[in-house]
């Protein structure tokens, strides 16, 4: 990496932003699309018995359970990245800073190869943190989702018991469907009865070394 590099980032961005206030007047004037058609009313056949349906999304999207997990990863992704931000932020100062100062003669040659230096190895650690915090953050998710499917599991099965269930879809899988064969109501308070979204309030986050995280990276590109 060199000084043109750091020239280079700062006018791409300058360009970038350029290109980005043009789009944004070239679309300004664009008519707001219709709005899309009501549906129409269905009249349903009758519920086929011992057939079920539920959405597992759903279930996520509106259990209690789901949402104090959703929320807390959401959480501990914000609070990982800030820092890393702070000192993205940062870096880019001191980049612009180099640049303005490389378009006039160093009186120093050596001080200013050393400052080029110096933001490189800046740049490749923040680089390096972001990566490791990705991955940890990544790790994370999986387990949240483990212990997530530990609690749905039983929430499904009791469910598909009490409605006597022969066979049970995604409903995301069916077309159409007749309401009274979606469990997905009873799956959310079910869940959400075995009171876990307390625990799932606190949940951390995982802590990787350098070689679980590559490992893991590792993993995800062969995947």
């Amino acid at each position: 990496m060199s000084s043109k590099f750091f020239a280079a980032a700062a006018s791409g961005l300058a360009a970038l932003a350029v290109a980005s206030g043009a789009f944004a007047q070239a679309a300004a004037p664009l008519a707001k699309a219709p709005a899309a058609p009501a549906a129409p009313p269905i009249t349903h056949g009758a519920a086929i018995p011992s057939l079920c349906v539920f959405s597992a999304g759903a279930v996520r999207g509106t259990s209690a359970t789901g949402k104090a997990l959703d929320a807390r990863l959401k959480a501990l992704q914000t609070t990982a990245e800030s820092p890393l931000a702070a000192r993205e932020k940062a870096l880019q100062t001191k980049i612009d800073a180099f640049n303005a100062a490389a378009k006039t003669p160093a009186a120093d040659i050596t001080a200013r190869e050393k400052q080029k230096s110096d933001l490189e190895l800046e740049q490749s650690a923040l680089q390096r943190d972001a990566a490791h915090t990705q991955m940890e953050l990544v790790a994370t998710a999986n387990t949240a989702q483990q212990q997530y499917q530990v609690e749905l599991q039983p929430a499904v099965i009791a469910a598909y018991q009490q409605k006597a269930c022969g066979l049970l879809v995604e409903r995301n899988a069916v077309a159409i469907f007749n309401p009274a064969m979606d469990i997905t109501p009873q799956v959310v308070s079910l869940l959400d009865a075995r009171g876990k979204a307390t625990s799932f309030q606190a949940l951390e986050r995982t802590k990787l070394t350098p070689q679980q995280a590559a490992q893991l990276a590792a993993e995800l590109q062969r995947n």
